[in-house]
């Protein structure tokens, strides 16, 4: 029943909780009870349950969400005294950000190329052995 009343606006569960006690206060003299302290325990049973409630909710409000990173500033160089030089990625996208005291400017970032070492050049261009069979 939890879940049922999670999913419910305050404005709702407040309407029930009145119904609810006006109910049980009708039906306390049936009981041999005044209605007044009934309706006084159920007051307090409830503001403590809400309380409980809310405690409960504060405590676990923290892993309810998890925010993704979207901006990150990957590195950052100074190029003078005003001016600075930002790669930046955004949703995976790399950005260059060129920034000074009255502009900036962005420019997408091109993916680094491979540049192959110079063994890895060598290897490339020696001629094939010859196997015999």
């Amino acid at each position: 029943m939890g879940t049922v009343l999670d999913s419910t606006s305050p404005r709702t569960r407040l309407l029930l909780a009145c119904g609810l006690i006006l109910g049980l206060a009708a039906l306390a003299p049936l009981g041999g009870m005044s209605a007044t302290s009934v309706a006084r325990g159920l007051l307090g049973a409830a503001a403590l349950a809400g309380l409980g409630g809310w405690l409960v909710r504060r405590g676990r409000a923290e892993s309810r969400f998890t925010l993704t990173e979207r901006m990150r500033v990957v590195s950052r160089t100074g190029l003078s005294q005003r001016c600075g030089l930002a790669l930046v990625e955004v949703d995976g996208g790399r950005y260059l950000v060129a920034y000074g005291d009255s502009f900036a400017e962005i420019r997408r970032a091109r993916a680094p190329k491979r540049v192959k070492t110079r063994t890895q050049r060598a290897v490339a261009h020696l001629p094939a052995k010859e196997t015999l069979s």
